[in-house]
């Protein structure tokens, strides 16, 4: 199992791959897109994608590649990390002289409070990663990185301060994304992505009735534009079974009838480690 992953070491992305496979080969790319079209070119089994964070919501860069037409990938595991992040850097550095701080835009904007208290002179400036964030700080004088600790200790830069999260229980939710399909293991969750057909009232209420009708609880819907005209949208939606069950076949069916596109994104064993 080659698993590719956005790095470079130490990412959150790393993370959640070794507790998806802990034996497979990790190979770093720089962008979730990248890890992508690699599984597309068979450079690799399967790529870890970070989907939705519980404190700034949907990857927007995910949910692209989730409707890209030139991409025959199927969503086949999820894995949610619990997060915390850490402000690290060079040693010795006075935190209020500090003049950037860099991360993922996700990071970033999880830790946009508790930022502006401890480093209120820096500005907060965007990475490929967390970890690529700290090989940036730990090379620039009067910088700061957030990050997590294992990424750290890798680069052997100090942290100040060990979890900056504005708000307590942040986790990411990763989706493992590859060319196979999962069989049903009897707790799985399946994804789907549609546009309307029709903008008017009760089009959206019109594709989610057959769901409804037949009990099937809907765990996420998200909206993203499509980027063809203004006011035009994709809505990404989690329900709770597999699509090889008579209902859930049955109400996509149906659904169907009444979008523009649909499409199912995979059916997968819904993740459960955070409950042991």
């Amino acid at each position: 199992m080659r698993l590719a992953f956005l790095g470079p070491i130490g990412t959150y992305t790393e993370a959640a791959a070794l507790t998806y496979d802990a034996a497979a080969e990790l190979v770093p790319y720089r962008t979730f897109t990248a890890a992508a079209l690699a599984v597309e070119n068979g450079e690799a089994s399967a790529a870890v994608c970070a989907i939705e964070n519980s404190l700034e919501g949907p990857v927007a860069e995910t949910l692209a590649i989730l409707v890209r037409d030139d991409l025959n990938l199927n969503i086949n595991a999820e894995v949610v990390l619990p997060i915390k992040h850490a402000l690290v850097g060079s040693p010795g550095l006075s935190l209020v002289d500090v003049e950037i701080v860099y991360s993922h835009p996700q990071a970033l904007a999880q830790c946009r409070r508790n930022l502006s208290v401890l480093v209120p002179a820096a500005l907060p400036v965007a990475a490929l990663s967390t970890s690529a964030a700290i090989e940036s700080a730990i090379k620039e004088p009067g910088t700061l990185a957030v990050g997590n600790r294992r990424a750290a200790d890798l680069y052997s830069a100090q942290c100040y301060e060990e979890d900056i999260s504005d708000l307590p229980n942040n986790q990411t939710r990763f989706i493992i994304l590859s060319a196979d399909d999962c069989e049903p293991s009897g707790d799985d969750k399946t994804s789907l992505v549609f546009s309307m057909a029709h903008d008017r009232p009760g089009s959206l209420v019109e594709v989610l009735q057959p769901f409804a009708e037949r009990s099937i609880n809907m765990t996420k819907i998200e909206s993203r534009p499509t980027g063809r005209q203004l006011g035009t949208y994709y809505f990404f939606v989690d329900v709770e079974g597999h699509q090889q069950e008579s209902d859930i076949t049955a109400a996509i069916d149906e659904a169907r009838l009444c979008t523009q596109w649909l499409s199912v994104l995979g059916s997968y064993p819904r993740w459960s480690g955070n409950d042991d």
